[in-house]
């Protein structure tokens, strides 16, 4: 039985007006700089650039690991900023595939929903 990877996790990061925290240049903030921490170990993600419709830089990563139903990712925004996203999934093991879904999403500890038209994560990091 072959594991299909789950879909991304897409995530855009805001500060407290809803601004891109990035086009602040006193924040000193640079997409580049942005990285996300599994298990302890540096995790990749795809910059996949502007989304018209929230006018924001959008993020996404595969966060499953395929032993667990749930995963806890350090983002580091700087040296100074670190925040906790906490990922709930479940696995349903079928005959020739798996599928994985997402069930919670936890930011800081408080739940977070998806946008509804795009299915984004805003994430408030300032």
């Amino acid at each position: 039985m072959r594991s299909e990877p789950p879909a991304p996790v897409s995530f855009y990061l805001v500060d407290a007006s809803g601004s891109s925290p990035f086009s602040n240049p006193s924040t000193g903030l640079h997409p580049d700089s942005v990285q996300l921490i599994l298990d302890g170990e540096p995790f990749n993600y795809l910059f996949t650039g502007t989304d018209e419709k929230v006018n924001h830089l959008i993020f996404e990563t595969y966060p499953v690991i395929y032993t667990k139903s749930r995963v806890r990712m350090l983002l580091q925004i700087s040296s100074h900023n670190t925040d906790t996203l906490d990922i709930a999934y479940t696995v349903n093991r079928g005959k020739c595939y798996t599928d994985y879904t997402y069930s919670g999403f936890y930011f800081n500890g408080k739940e977070l929903k998806r946008q509804p038209e795009t299915g984004y994560l805003q994430l408030q990091v300032l």
